[in-house]
């Protein structure tokens, strides 16, 4: 067999591309040269513009003759189904070069040409009228009016022309200097082939022989070996491996097992004393190690774990496959969200939560990290919950208990402000206001309040049925403007016609639309606008409430729908539970709520409800 030299290679391979350039050269330049021919097709939309100019002039030109027939015969020689038919050919011509507008101004021309025509027709609409033809208005008002009209067309032929000559025009100086241009480039990298051709391979060839020779020092065992040259292409790459490699080489050749061995230990003792289970998998997703407080969890003994795929101990052991089972199917998925673990044990339920931990090392002599494994951390949270679930009874027993007094409250004051009760004096009168606008905010938060807890703890009752999308914003559309009203702001309401049925609940839907009304509202100028839209997209429908007030922060859009989350700086009050509730409510609903503004101009808030399916 013949042996073929690196360079032999080498030369065959800028031989081979040395052909390519030229061929590249060859074939870029027929189709640039196409290219100019075949973009004079794209000036056909002018021509058709052209074409409909004539029988514009052609059906314009049949009115005004059947006009003076009218002048001069009367009703004998005058054809009023040949006027009529020139008029249809007119309009329909006259719309194919509205649809076909492609030059700027072309479209005033058009507009002028449809104003100038209406007032033509209707004077002679107008002379017909007349118990005898009046030669003299026709002169007057007739001919002045078909002059006008007669060349708006000629303007519009004109423009068009004018814009075929200038587009044919640059058509053939671009395609003239795409020539051109790939020539030259042609000639440059033909020059450059060239180059490379002769002097390129002994510069590669002169590196492969230091490599031969360092390789030979590392198999004598000469770990201290590196190449010192530098490349920024493949060649540099390599070395910078090799001297990796070599590194590597000398750090396992100097290393001591026994102190590996110590630090295992001493890991392996830290983590099975730390009070949260922990469970950790390498890139293959083995299972390398896996703490006391884990294994009693799962119910397995940690011989059982250690070395077995994940994959394999989820099959018989539903725990494990309940924590890890995202982890296995998809690795690339974000694992911050994990519903709490329930795992009953000893006739008592605990809840856990999981935290999930990327293990990225950087080895020695490379610059960027790389997977090695996860680590996934289940925390006891089950007195955290038993709190938060007696945190939220709480609220909802006060929110309920405090309702009837609140009520009775405003009851009371309302009678109080009754003229036929007794009357008060303008102070009191003021008191009495203030009582009501605090009652009413007292309320407002009783009921949020109430709401939120209903939410947390499942009691929510939905009404899902069909709805139409019109139905639910004029539901909520009285109510907001005269919420609107207060501040003078206007409210434009957009919905897109012909939408389909929402599945939702209609009342819990209204809540959330008035609520992001509300929200704009208070947070806009007066005078200002607000804009309510409803939109169909694939499977569901948008709603969108717009202000153009201050807008909200990046990094506080996030943050808006948690519980009471209030903006920094915000000069409104409010209690923070609004969009809370409201994210809860269309959760439930099975649709989305998001958000989306930059400061100084205003912001915009979304939320989705799927369609009604039959």
């Amino acid at each position: 067999m013949i042996r073929v030299s690196i360079k032999n290679k080498l030369f065959l391979g800028f031989g081979f591309l040395f052909s390519i350039i030229v061929l590249i050269w060859i074939i870029g330049g027929y189709f640039i040269y196409d290219l100019s021919n075949r973009s004079a097709a794209m000036l056909s939309e002018n021509y058709q513009t052209v074409e409909s100019t004539k029988f514009l002039l052609q059906s314009v030109d049949d009115i005004k003759n059947q006009q003076l027939k009218f002048i001069i015969g009367g009703k004998e020689i005058f054809d009023e189904q040949l006027l009529e038919q020139s008029h249809r050919s007119f309009m329909a011509n006259l719309s194919a070069v509205r649809n076909n507008i492609t030059e700027e101004g072309e479209q005033s021309v058009i507009d002028q040409l449809s104003n100038s025509y209406q007032q033509y027709t209707a004077s002679f609409d107008h002379l017909k009228t007349q118990s005898e033809a009046d030669s003299i208005l026709y002169f007057q008002e007739l001919i002045p009016k078909y002059t006008i009209t007669r060349n708006l067309i000629v303007s519009l032929w004109d423009m068009n022309m004018d814009a075929i000559s200038h587009k044919n025009t640059l058509l053939k100086s671009t395609a003239h200097r795409a020539f051109v241009l790939i020539s030259i480039i042609g000639t440059i990298c033909f020059i450059l082939s060239a180059l490379f051709f002769f002097r390129y391979p002994h510069n590669i060839a002169k590196p492969i022989g230091e490599f031969i020779r360092g390789i030979t020092e590392i198999a004598n065992r000469n770990y201290s070996k590196r190449l010192d040259f530098h490349s920024n292409d493949e060649l540099g790459e390599l070395a910078k491996a090799f001297n990796t490699m070599a590194a590597k080489l000398d750090e396992y050749e100097h290393s001591k097992l026994s102190e590996l061995l110590f630090e295992k230990k001493r890991i392996d003792t830290i983590i099975n004393n730390m009070n949260d289970a922990i469970i950790g998998l390498n890139d293959k997703n083995e299972i390398i190690f896996s703490n006391n407080y884990a294994c009693k969890i799962l119910n397995i003994n940690e011989p059982a774990l250690i070395g077995r795929y994940a994959s394999d101990v989820a099959l018989n052991n539903t725990i494990f496959h309940t924590l890890m089972h995202d982890i296995i199917d998809d690795e690339s998925k974000d694992l911050k969200d994990f519903k709490p673990l329930r795992i009953e044990r000893d006739n008592k339920v605990r809840y856990f939560t999981r935290e999930v931990h990327d293990v990225k090392i950087t080895k020695t002599g490379e610059a960027n990290p790389i997977r090695a494994g996860i680590v996934v951390v289940l925390k006891n949270i089950t007195r955290f919950l038993e709190k938060d679930e007696a945190k939220t009874n709480f609220i909802a027993t006060i929110s309920h208990e405090l309702k009837t007094p609140i009520s009775s409250l405003r009851l009371n004051l309302k009678l109080l402000d009754d003229t036929r009760v007794g009357s008060l004096n303008e102070e009191q009168h003021e008191i009495v206001q203030a009582l009501k606008a605090e009652t009413n905010k007292m309320l407002t938060i009783t009921s949020e309040l109430l709401d939120l807890a209903q939410v947390e703890t499942g009691n929510i009752q939905l009404n899902f049925q069909p709805v139409e999308t019109n139905q639910i914003v004029e539901y909520i559309r009285t109510t907001s403007e005269n919420q609107a009203k207060n501040k003078s702001i206007k409210l434009d309401f957009n919905i897109e016609p012909g939408l389909p049925l929402v599945y939702t609940d209609p009342e819990k839907t209204a809540w959330v639309l008035v609520n992001l009304i509300n929200n704009a509202i208070k947070y806009s100028e007066k005078e200002s606008r607000i804009v309510v839209e409803a939109s169909s997209d694939k499977d569901e429908i948008i709603y969108m409430v717009q202000d153009f007030g201050k807008g909200i922060d990046n990094q506080y859009l996030d943050l808006i729908f948690q519980k009471f989350f209030r903006v920094p700086g915000s000069s409104e009050k409010g209690t923070g539970l609004g969009l809370a509730i409201s994210k809860e409510f269309i959760t439930k609903l099975n649709g989305r709520i998001w958000a989306e503004s930059s400061l100084g101009s205003g912001s915009r808030f979304y939320f989705s409800l799927p369609i009604f399916q039959l």
